[in-house]
């Protein structure tokens, strides 16, 4: 199942999870200490699909989960510093459409695989507690393969619609939404060599929720069992203001 929503930052402090940018207007301290991808939650009740990129910056990709999967329900993107076992971030919440961005701020301690602490948006508090995933899940430091991606996927967006998309293997995007969005763009591995894609997007013009914009982030896929895949991805658009979330499984 494919799904893809335009969001923007919810004021409520519903997400409170680790999160990045890459490639968006900040320039994130480098953090190679917990360079990695982590999955968790928070005290609210949001399951993490968080990345701590080797720039030093942060995507998660949140939501509930659905059996082995998730259920995205937005992005959050910001950068970070860690050293001597403690960790701090900063970061924008994407969720409501029609909203604008909201800032929030963390910080915790890190050990091995786990990162656990807390964060505030908006004077809402919540913990989390993170920590990598089994390497037979998924194993950040392999090399993304974008064979592992290529071919059709096909759902219900987030709002109802259903869309269509499809992933050649030189790495174009192509896809439309049951409201009529037609967009296009391209997925390839990060030149990092980490298990992570850089993926961008032009979308037409309206009913698309971004309507003749283009949004860049990242997409990562992982096993979620019975021999399906997870693909879940979130994009930004250059200037921070609204943000793409999509998640697949087939």
């Amino acid at each position: 199942m494919f799904k893809l929503r335009a969001i923007f930052a919810l004021p409520l402090g519903l997400l409170l999870g680790l999160s990045g940018c890459g490639g968006g207007s900040s320039t994130p301290a480098v953090t190679p200490v917990i360079q990695g991808a982590y999955q968790g939650t928070s005290s609210n009740g949001k399951t993490l699909n968080a990345l701590v990129l080797e720039d030093g910056s942060f995507w998660n990709i949140y939501g509930i989960s659905s059996g082995s999967a998730i259920s995205v329900q937005g992005v959050a993107t910001g950068s970070s510093s860690a050293s001597n076992g403690a960790f701090t971030i900063s970061f924008k919440d994407f969720y409501a459409p029609g909203i604008s961005p909201v800032t929030g701020t963390g910080s915790g301690a890190y050990s091995g695989s786990n990162l656990i602490g807390t964060l505030n948006e908006n004077g809402v508090t919540a913990s989390l507690n993170l920590t990598t995933p089994v390497s037979t899940n998924y194993n950040y430091n392999t090399a993304a393969d974008i064979a592992s991606i290529t071919g059709g996927w096909s759902g219900g967006l987030l709002d109802g619609e259903t869309a269509t998309v499809n992933i050649q293997a030189a790495g174009t995007v192509t896809g439309s939404s049951s409201l009529g969005c037609s967009f296009t763009g391209t997925i390839a591995a990060r030149p990092s060599g980490k298990n992570v894609f850089n993926i961008s997007l032009t979308f037409g013009a309206a009913p698309c929720a971004l309507p003749n914009q283009t949004a860049s982030g990242v997409a990562l896929t992982y096993p979620v069992g019975d021999g399906k895949n997870q693909l879940v991805g979130g994009l930004v658009t250059p200037s921070q203001t609204a943000a793409i979330a999509f998640f697949a499984v087939r």
